[in-house]
């Protein structure tokens, strides 16, 4: 049986245009008969759900990200991942104006696995 091994510089390099690498990833590989398989593996900070009173509207939600994000700053972060409903362009626009980047080409189900 093969063992997982971390990446090679090639490997890591060969994926690192759709996998949003940064400095706390580590990618694992896999060899097979039937390839390569690779995976990312990220210590990151997410930001989610955000879950707003169905009073709030658009000005609210985008205040309270705005402070949000001030704290994370003020905490070092870089960065964060969050998620939004597929079904709401609108929040959507909003965060991608402010400068968010939409990673998923597609909409995706999420998954929790506990070990």
């Amino acid at each position: 049986m093969n063992r997982i091994r971390l990446a090679t510089e090639e490997e890591v390099n060969s994926i690192r245009d759709k996998s949003d690498l940064d400095d706390g990833c580590v990618v694992f590989a896999l060899d097979t008969h039937r390839g390569v398989g690779l995976v990312v593996r990220r210590v990151c900070t997410e930001i989610d759900p955000l879950i707003p009173p169905p009073d709030w509207d658009l000005k609210l939600r985008s205040m309270f990200i705005r402070d949000i994000e001030t704290l994370c700053w003020g905490q070092g972060m870089k960065s964060y991942y969050f998620n939004t409903a597929a079904s709401d362009t609108t929040w959507q626009h909003v965060v991608e104006t402010w400068g968010a980047e939409r990673l998923s080409p597609e909409p995706v189900i999420r998954y929790k696995k506990t070990l």
